[in-house]
């Protein structure tokens, strides 16, 4: 008789962890006197957590026990900066975590006492100006008679608000590395007030505009606005070094109000993007024009959208998903140019409508609900021969009522919709008082099937009078009147974005500009 020993091996448990958001393995911050310091950290620990230890210097600043066998907790460091700091004073911190069976690990915090951005004044074209980046720990106003150019990542932060005056035109500088990028975020928190008018719009735009040389698509990285509404991706996502999502979801990241954005989408940014960002926020009369990425970015959140529009748009004219839930009207997207994302093939076509839940997980909660009415949206031809355009596509689980619209002049299918069990088509996922032409394509996959062939639906191939690759001005009545979706919108019975000239959004004062670079008024 042959016998065998199986060996014993001993389990090792894994080292402790302290983990920050942005996943690195110390911190150096910046902040002045006055203010506080606040990283929020998450310890883990396999064999049970037994206690973490702050020290300043040699003296113990802060410590925790853990009794409760807690395998992982969360720790907020805090740190109130003296208001009467000097500046250039600089505090050393160690966090320290052990395990029950007594292993440490450590994670240093160095907090320097400074001016967290700056203002430089230069001469530009002849013009005073003042050159502004780093980090606004408060409130912050950008002044009609001042020229400010923002430089690299200005970000206001800390609960603070930045107020633009209406009539303000803010530029952003520009260079030829493709590393090197402006754009203005706007933290968890914190807001920006930028109420113009239909006469004195806000308009944030190259610096090249500044110097008299010409414009490009991508001279600029955007505008970000991070909130703490729910998503389908956590509480605390970090994206890019800020942090989105939460449970407020009636928060308010501020207003966007006859604002235009111009010649951004560097480095894959997008011109507009809401990341988490509640339904308190405004957004009302908003233009994108000439960008290379895509428009509008949202990424879960509750902002709803009204009046909005971007005209020459590389990438997607608004791509949402991540749980957004929210409400959209008189929405316009127009572009005459080839698609800008890389690789250019069929699998990769830039949509002006792009409706998506999760990418992997259809069915994930919050899900993508969307109530969105009177659309237009205008592609490059039908005949143009890359096919890199599509209209309007909801997929991969997003769901909800899209009615009143208009998709016309696209290389490839007009409305797609798809990923969704057919027992939601009819119900929760509703397309409706539609009007899709001279697109290669017009309907695709059930926005065909369901709602096209089925004749339950007012979706036509009808072409409306007006509608061109020029022209979006034009619609068409509608049995439907969005405000029996919710008292949000607003009367509008007709298909489309723009009723007619004498109905004309897009031709209120000077905010506007149409194709060619000049002002629709």
């Amino acid at each position: 008789m042959t016998g065998c020993a199986d060996k014993e091996i001993d389990f090792v448990f894994p080292e402790p962890l302290i983990l920050s958001m942005t996943d690195e393995t110390a911190l150096t911050l910046v902040q002045e006197p006055g203010k506080i310091i606040n990283v929020p950290l998450n310890v883990q620990a396999a064999s049970g957590l037994e206690s973490l230890v702050v020290y300043l210097g040699a003296e113990r600043y802060d410590e925790v026990s853990y009794t409760n066998n807690e395998l992982s907790a969360s720790y907020d460091f805090k740190f109130n900066v003296a208001a009467d700091a000097s500046l250039g004073t600089v505090y050393d911190f160690v966090v320290t975590l052990t395990d029950k069976i007594g292993r440490s690990t450590s994670f240093p915090i160095t907090v320097s006492v400074d001016a967290t951005y700056t203002i430089t004044v230069e001469t530009v074209a002849g013009k005073e100006v003042s050159v502004i980046q780093g980090k606004i720990n408060g409130d912050f106003h950008f002044a009609r008679e001042k020229t400010y150019v923002v430089a690299g990542t200005l970000a206001v932060e800390d609960g603070g608000t930045l107020t633009i005056d209406a009539g303000s035109t803010v530029y952003f500088r520009t260079s030829a590395d493709n590393a090197v990028n402006s754009r203005l975020v706007i933290a968890r928190g914190s807001r920006i007030q930028a109420t113009g008018t239909a006469a004195t719009p806000i308009v944030l735009t190259s610096e090249k505009v500044l110097r008299g040389e010409d414009p490009s698509f991508d001279d600029w990285g955007g505008l970000f606005l991070f909130g703490a509404a729910p998503t389908n991706r956590g509480s605390n996502v970090v994206e890019d070094g800020f942090v989105y999502g939460g449970s407020a979801a009636a928060e308010s990241s501020g207003r966007l109000r006859y604002v235009r954005i111009e010649y951004a989408g560097k480095d894959d940014y997008h011109a507009l993007n809401f990341f988490g960002v509640g339904s308190a926020t405004g957004i009302d009369r908003v233009q994108v024009f000439q960008c290379q990425n895509n428009a509008f970015r949202i990424r879960g959140g509750r902002v709803n959208l009204r009046y909005i529009a971007a005209i020459d748009h590389g990438g997607y004219g608004l791509w949402a998903d991540e749980g957004w839930q929210g409400k959209g009207q008189f929405w316009l997207f127009q572009t005459n140019i080839s698609a800008t994302l890389v690789p250019r093939n069929f699998w990769n076509q830039a949509r002006s409508l792009e409706l998506r839940n999760h990418d992997s997980f259809y069915d994930s909660s919050p899900r993508t609900t969307f109530q969105i009415a009177n659309v237009t949206l205008i592609g490059n031809g039908e005949g143009t021969t890359d096919g890199t355009r599509r209209g309007a596509r909801v997929r991969r689980g997003a769901i909800g009522q899209l009615r009143n619209l208009i998709v016309a002049h696209f290389p490839s299918d007009a409305v797609r919709v798809e990923d969704l069990p057919v027992e939601v088509l009819g119900g929760e996922m509703v397309l409706d008082n539609v009007r899709a032409f001279r697109s290669a394509t017009n309907y695709a996959q059930e926005a065909e099937s369901i709602f096209f062939q089925s004749g339950l639906y007012d979706v036509t191939e009808d072409v409306v009078s007006g509608i061109t690759l020029d022209n979006y001005v034009g619609s068409v009545s509608s049995v439907f009147n969005p405000q029996q979706l919710d008292p949000w919108f607003i009367a509008a019975d007709y298909i489309g974005a723009v009723q007619h000239a004498n109905n004309d959004w897009t031709r209120e004062g000077v905010w506007f500009k149409n194709r060619d670079g000049s002002i629709s008024e």
